[in-house]
């Protein structure tokens, strides 16, 4: 992977400007639910907790937009990462059931970045570091 540039570092000053932090809090504070459906009886399209939930995955799926075509440098988002790893600890199950459930295109950006930043956790980021020895 290139340095980053200049204008990535641009670019994630303007993204961390869209980061629905008040749909973070609320995620973190509130959100409950192991699967699709559960969620779908939880969070029905409309509520409080939807809009929430859709707020993030959208965040996330941009960004997995922009990190897949190159167009954002993927160690200065990860090292970043807006908190897409614990997120996504409770979400990705519901999203990849929604993904089944619905359209296979469904959120497939914010599914591959998940899934690329486990890799690059392990391998890229100061993979020596004594607690990421310990998790495995």
């Amino acid at each position: 992977m290139p340095k980053p540039t200049r204008e990535d570092g641009r670019m994630i000053l303007e993204l961390s400007k869209m980061y629905p932090r008040d749909s973070a809090r609320w995620f973190q504070a509130n959100f409950s639910a192991k699967d699709y459906e559960e969620f779908t009886k939880k969070y029905p399209r409309g509520s409080q907790g939807f809009g929430r939930c859709l707020d993030m995955l959208n965040f996330f799926e941009m960004a997995g937009v922009l990190v897949s075509h190159g167009l954002l440098n993927e160690d200065l988002f990860f090292d970043l990462s807006f908190g897409l790893a614990p997120f996504w600890h409770k979400m990705g199950p519901v999203a990849k059931g929604w993904q089944k459930a619905v359209d296979p295109a469904l959120w497939e950006n914010a599914i591959w970045l998940a899934d690329r930043q486990k890799v690059w956790a392990e391998k890229v980021w100061k993979p020596d570091l004594k607690w990421k020895l310990r998790a495995k």
